[in-house]
């Protein structure tokens, strides 16, 4: 997956095409749910991560020399 891929939102036509190639078709109602399902999920997680692992993260500074 290139870069410009990982910074565009997924549109509810790509994920449809998506699960298509998988042989699961969805109805524009059904993929629209499964989207902010996995949006919801994708928060979830990365707010945990953040808040469970930002005290042992150490902070490095840079060396100037």
């Amino acid at each position: 997956m290139d870069q410009s891929t990982l910074n565009r939102p997924l549109t509810t036509e790509k994920a449809r095409k998506i699960l298509a190639e998988d042989g699961l078709e969805v109805s524009e109602i059904q993929v629209s749910l499964i989207l902010d399902f996995l949006r919801i999920l994708a928060n979830i997680v990365v707010k945990d991560y953040l808040t469970n692992h930002e005290e042992s993260r150490p902070i490095r500074t840079r060396q100037h020399g």
